[in-house]
């Protein structure tokens, strides 16, 4: 995608397994762990892993995610020490700031410190200043931020664009809820604390990029989420201010909207509340004005863009339906009913393309000859092709905003066409016939599919400040085990559905309770829920077509039992090797 939208880098090392542990070799691609009984939720897993016995190509999915993480490692010598990441493609020789925002969640649970701090604090030091020069000559203003962190030094902003700043903030608020707490907001990067580095990025975005007639944050004419601007240019992914058009995409509201929230968190941990307080006002600000212009009630989805200079199409622009919609359910812009009904105009928009899987871009796309670059043609590359790194946020917003039947059926939509070629995981692909473009190892694709996986479906998220569990296996058993290396924090747990139970057995070492909610089998309705035999509380919630089972649950390892109404409950413990025991895990 060279340069345009994906997410990351960061990490040569230790893909999988904790900074306690022999780093993996490079070009090892570490086999799936056999399936363990309750014995092994006592202590951390070595690595990162997940049974599935019922789809066995999701399972299988693990070996393509580690040997394409393993494929685009990269190190390098930064300005105060070694950089540690994971390049989009190995093609792409550099980190962009985009796919390391993206990739953080899945990669926290296959790397430790160095390899998801280090990126971070090494765009912080070269953030722009007021009179920094990009490597093409731009001088975007103090506190932009590059796209790019590159072994030679240079840095180079695409100016075309609007999200560089808030992905920073994003993948800063990763590290910071997961290892860095507030002591390292505090830490001096280049002169400057984490906190006011990414005060500085929000504040450029708001100062250059802030339209106040719309009341939406502004970019040149990409389609929404790209960096390949309509206009002729030598320079594709830089705007020229005097020549170019700008418009309000609904991709940079997503995003500007959950950093604002991110960063209203990370100042109230550190005491500024005032500031704190105007983030968030700034959050419903966006939050409004999007939902008031760029719905779009006809179509059912949000608009790919408002155009702030006058333009007009000789084509229908309002019925494109974009995949940025996707990202508006995935940071919860959209209340319940509308992220529903923008994840089923993305459904109609892949069955109108004849798409074997989610992550379509857009449809219908622009017309042949609208983008003047050449890769930009109808029904290709941020023009209609189909991206797995899409389709892993888009399934993970359907997991998360009560659609699990649907995300099921996606994720094994995509288990199913990998599977067709082991080991390649690839940038993108033409919707209809499937042939793979770009690179053939994309890290990006990679990790959004592993968060889909394991945040998804698992529904496993691991925080400093506790866990939380929500399982959305159904009538599927299950097991999982989560390593993040980082913090040597864990989480396994295996989950059986029986025709009057559900058992979940788990273990962790977080030093808080976690909070659980099981998705509900459909047709079931809960009688009691105890662990280790003891009856505890709970309370339903439904959420949209999915209905869970919460409840809290002490750390250590532990098991629940949600018996459901009118059944009786089996006690027999079956381990996945098949032996029975009475008694539950200890």
């Amino acid at each position: 995608m060279a340069r345009l939208g994906a997410l990351f880098v960061a990490l040569v090392g230790t893909v999988v397994l904790s900074h306690l542990h022999p780093p993996v070799t490079r070009g090892a691609c570490p086999a799936t762990p056999p399936p363990i009984d309750y014995r092994g939720l006592n202590s951390p897993p070595i690595t990162t892993s997940w049974h599935l016995p019922d789809y066995p190509l999701i399972e299988a999915m693990r070996e393509s995610i580690i040997g394409t993480f393993l494929a685009c490692e990269t190190q390098f010598e930064g300005e105060e020490g070694p950089v540690y990441g994971l390049m989009p493609a190995g093609e792409y020789g550099m980190i962009y700031v985009r796919d390391l925002s993206t990739m953080m969640p899945a990669l926290s649970s296959f790397y430790g410190d160095q390899h998801l701090r280090t990126p971070i604090e090494e765009l912080l030091r070269r953030q722009y200043g007021p009179t920094t020069t990009s490597a093409d000559g731009d001088v975007p203003g103090d506190g932009a931020v590059s796209a790019i962190v590159a072994a030679d030094g240079h840095i180079d902003k695409a100016t075309v664009v609007s999200d560089e700043e808030v992905h920073l903030i994003n993948a800063a608020y990763h590290y910071y809820a997961m290892a860095g707490g507030a002591d390292w907001l505090w830490k001096e990067v280049g002169g400057e604390s984490v906190l006011s580095h990414l005060n500085r990025a929000m504040e450029w975005l708001y100062a250059n990029r802030f339209c106040p007639t719309m009341g939406l944050i502004k970019r040149g004419h990409t389609t929404d989420w790209g960096d390949v601007k309509s206009e002729p240019s030598a320079y594709p992914t830089d705007l020229d201010p005097g020549a170019n058009h700008w418009t309000c995409s609904i991709y940079d509201q997503a995003l500007t909207y959950r950093a604002l929230l991110q960063l209203a968190e990370m100042n109230g941990a550190t005491g500024a509340d005032l500031r704190a307080e105007d983030l968030r006002d700034r959050a419903e600000r966006i939050r409004l004005s999007t939902n008031r212009r760029l719905w779009n009630d006809e179509y059912e989805s949000y608009r790919i863009h408002l155009h702030v200079t006058p333009l007009s199409h000789p084509f229908p622009e309002d019925e494109m339906v974009s995949i940025s919609n996707s990202m508006v359910a995935y940071v919860g812009l959209s209340n319940p009913s509308r992220s529903s009904k923008v994840l089923a105009s993305l459904e109609r928009a892949r069955l109108s393309a004849g798409a074997s899987k989610p992550g379509l871009s857009i449809f219908p796309p622009y017309p042949p000859g609208f983008f003047s670059h050449p890769q930009m043609s109808a029904g290709e590359y941020q023009n209609g092709g189909l991206w797995d790194w899409w389709g892993g946020v888009q399934i993970t917003a359907e997991f998360e905003n009560g659609k699990s039947s649907t995300a099921l059926a996606h994720l094994r939509m995509v288990a199913r066409e990998w599977s067709l070629h082991p080991g390649q995981i690839f940038e993108w692909q033409t919707p209809s016939e499937g042939q793979g473009w770009g690179s053939h190892n994309y890290a990006s694709a990679a990790a959004t599919m592993a968060e889909a996986i394991l945040t998804g479906l698992y529904g496993v998220t691991i925080e400093r400040d506790g866990i939380s569990l929500r399982p959305r296996l159904g009538k599927h058993h299950g097991q999982v085990r989560v390593i993040q290396p980082a913090t040597g924090l864990y989480l396994s747990y295996d989950y059986r559905y029986q025709t009057g139970s559900v058992v979940l057995d788990y273990g962790s070492n977080h030093p808080n309770a976690l909070d659980m909610a099981v998705l509900l089998p459909r047709g079931r309705e809960i009688e009691r829920v105890s662990i280790d035999g003891h009856e505890v509380p709970y309370r339903v919630e439904t959420l949209l077509e999915d209905c869970y089972c919460a409840f809290r649950g002490d750390s250590g390892v532990h098991r629940a039992v949600l018996t459901f109404k009118n059944q009786p409950e089996l006690g027999v413990y079956r381990t996945a090797r098949g032996s029975s025991s009475q008694s539950p895990p200890p």
